[in-house]
């Protein structure tokens, strides 16, 4: 931090003047450079009425209020804002003024960093953990909740960003919420200290199983997570399983035939079923299918062995190809 003092010099006579003396740039491309915590003084000298100072631009400065000179020393705090800003402070009496403007300095903290994945945590969960990667020794990465100037709720200091950060904040169950990931430089580091939106990611946190529960969160039940926490796979209170495939032929006599399940179901997806019901004029009864499960038990019947149930035409084989499932809510 440094210090640096204006002088406004004030004079009335024949010629009125008012004059600058000190820091302070004559045009914005020629802006003074000024850091968080620098300090700058004002006072006047000279003849004549008191001259005011004025356009102290809130978040360049601690303080944005007016000064009235005297020959002693009014002080200015640069505040943390943001780098390259510009603000251009009026000195002014009566029909009289001057311009001169301050630039806010430093290095922009680093913006790029690796994606962060929405996530999906289980029931119960407290917190959630994320990867800072592609970070720079040189900024403070902050997660904060409700917006990028929100509350900060885990930080990965500048020294050592990289690597995994819990984040010890979770929405509600069944809820999800957004937090913001920012950096900022820190003076030290070169910086302003201001803070800056570089990504955003989203936290879901399942809602409880039923009390009963088939599955999921509820009171018992499955669910695969990948290494980072992410569910891969969520059964959430109604798991349907698969029981069998079950292929097979009905000869020229069968009009009927039982299957044993290696278990039992509770529901048959036909995998090749009939798509032309009528060749030549005749219902392919032959080939229409119905089945019906008992535990472990499937039976698969036919209307007939003959196509359009003429017993004339030559008895037909007939192939099935059958999904049996079992659906607990089903029982």
């Amino acid at each position: 931090m440094a210090t640096y003092n204006v002088t406004i010099f004030r004079s009335m006579g024949e010629v009125n003047t008012i004059s600058w003396s000190g820091e302070g740039g004559t045009s914005s491309a020629a802006a003074f450079e000024l850091f968080p915590g620098d300090i700058v003084n004002f006072r006047q000298t000279g003849t004549g009425t008191s001259v005011t100072m004025s356009s102290f631009a809130s978040g360049f400065w601690t303080n944005s209020s007016n000064i009235t000179l005297t020959s002693s020393n009014q002080s200015k705090t640069v505040d943390s804002g943001t780098v390259g800003d510009i603000d251009n402070i009026l000195a002014a009496a009566g029909s009289l003024s001057i311009i001169r403007y301050f630039k806010m300095g430093g290095l922009l903290p680093d913006l790029v960093i690796d994606d962060i994945p929405d996530l999906i945590r289980p029931n119960g969960s407290t917190d959630h953990s994320i990867t800072i990667g592609g970070a720079t020794a040189t900024t403070t990465y902050e997660v904060r909740t409700s917006s990028s100037s929100g509350t900060v709720v885990a930080t990965a200091n500048a020294s050592t960003p990289n690597g995994s950060l819990t984040v010890s904040n979770m929405p509600s169950s069944g809820a999800s919420r957004t937090y913001y990931v920012t950096g900022r430089r820190s003076v030290a580091n070169g910086g302003s200290n201001t803070v800056s939106l570089i990504l955003s990611y989203m936290v879901t946190h399942e809602s409880p199983g039923s009390s009963i529960g088939d599955g999921g969160t509820g009171s018992y039940g499955m669910q695969v997570f990948a290494a980072n926490g992410d569910t891969v796979l969520d059964v959430s209170d109604r798991v349907v399983i698969f029981s069998d495939h079950v292929t097979g032929t009905l000869t020229t006599s069968e009009l009927t035939k039982n299957v044993t399940l290696d278990r039992a179901g509770t529901c048959v997806i036909d995998m090749s079923p009939l798509t032309v019901v009528i060749i030549n004029g005749r219902a392919q009864r032959q080939d229409i299918l119905h089945t019906s499960l008992s535990g472990t038990t499937l039976t698969i019947t036919r209307t007939s062995v003959y196509p359009g149930g003429d017993s004339s035409q030559p008895a037909e084989t007939t192939n099935y190809n059958f999904l049996v499932v079992y659906d607990p809510v089903s029982t």
